[in-house]
């Protein structure tokens, strides 16, 4: 099983120093892929006040460039709010820069797209459309394509990317729908870091069945709020704070899907940690981790051990070197 770790890229509630908090994220991704992390992934949003990504695949083109070995992935990148053919051609860009080390994630996104003048009328297949476009732009020399949404004649996208046909799709979900679709005409499924194993379990089940239906392979990412130290009072006196904190607007949302009448905004670290954490001392994250993978049967682990409210880069780093010496190596 490979490891990754995500990066924030939010700095509430303004977004003052976000150019301090970019700077520390590039060097958290060098940092890991030292210590054994194979993966660097970064998310996209838009439109928020505290400087939340609104370019997952800048930042994708600046980690390659800072990094030698690790994949560089969004996770995900709001597809409908961008032109396919510019996605596939900076995505292009990026598998050149990184010779071949991109994976292109992408999802619906917020429901909000005023901004971008895109309607929610046939946002779906305005989705499939897109990624139908990328497909076939990294993976032919030109083609043409009529569809709803979009039309063209004879394009040629260029650079070729380094992948053969192009850099794998990753497709969130957090629905059936999007489940379903995502084993259609997906290469992966990144799960989100909130629901339980149990809802993870079940997602991950209909994800794959959509994928061998449709005569694809499959593979499941976990994405999981996680942090390793020598000692507990560590975990729930330095971290869980910051996690408590991310989750709120979270809760607002109502994007806790198996919550049921509990507010998770009131939940203390035991009442959290268990199905929805990787937190403790290294031979407790290593359980926990052979019990997730043993449920999900997930071939890739995102790792988010920074959140908007910390903890401290310094801190961050620490856990990076401790999870590349004390957890990584049991998983080889």
């Amino acid at each position: 099983m490979r490891f990754g770790v995500v990066l924030n890229t939010q700095d509430p509630p303004r977004g003052k120093n976000i150019a301090k908090v970019y700077e520390e994220a590039f060097r958290e991704a060098e940092t890991a892929e030292k210590h054994g992390f194979e993966l660097a992934v970064v998310g996209e949003h838009h439109n928020s006040p505290d400087g939340y990504l609104p370019s997952a695949l800048t930042f994708c083109a600046a980690i390659a460039a800072r990094t030698s070995k690790m994949i560089v992935a969004s996770d995900v990148m709001q597809l409908p709010v961008w032109h396919p053919l510019h996605v596939a051609e900076i995505g292009a860009v990026i598998d050149n820069i990184s010779r071949g080390r991109l994976i292109l994630g992408v999802g619906l996104g917020q429901r909000d797209r005023s901004t971008f003048g895109i309607p929610e009328k046939g946002i779906g297949n305005r989705f499939d459309e897109s990624v139908e476009i990328i497909r076939r732009a990294w993976a032919d020399e030109t083609f043409s394509f009529s569809g709803e949404h979009f039309e063209f004649d004879e394009v040629r996208v260029s650079p070729r990317p380094v992948q053969m046909n192009g850099p794998p799709i990753w497709i969130g979900a957090l629905s059936r729908p999007g489940l379903l679709r995502a084993g259609r005409i997906g290469d992966g499924w990144p799960t989100d870091n909130l629901q339980r194993l149990g809802t993870i379990k079940e997602w991950a089940g209909i994800y794959r069945d959509s994928a061998a239906a449709h005569g694809r392979g499959s593979e499941v990412a976990l994405a999981r709020s996680a942090w390793v130290a020598q000692t507990q009072s560590e975990v729930e006196d330095k971290w869980w704070p910051c996690v408590k904190a991310f989750h709120e607007p979270y809760v607002r949302l109502g994007l806790f899907k198996d919550a049921g009448d509990v507010d998770p905004s009131a939940w203390s670290f035991e009442q959290c940690a268990f199905d929805r954490l990787i937190a403790g001392t290294p031979d407790v994250v290593i359980r926990e981790i052979e019990r997730y993978r043993a449920e999900v049967a997930c071939e890739t682990m995102i790792l988010m051990f920074r959140h908007p409210h910390g903890p401290r880069h310094e801190d961050v780093l620490r856990c990076i070197e401790l999870f590349g010496a004390e957890v990584i190596p049991h998983f080889k």
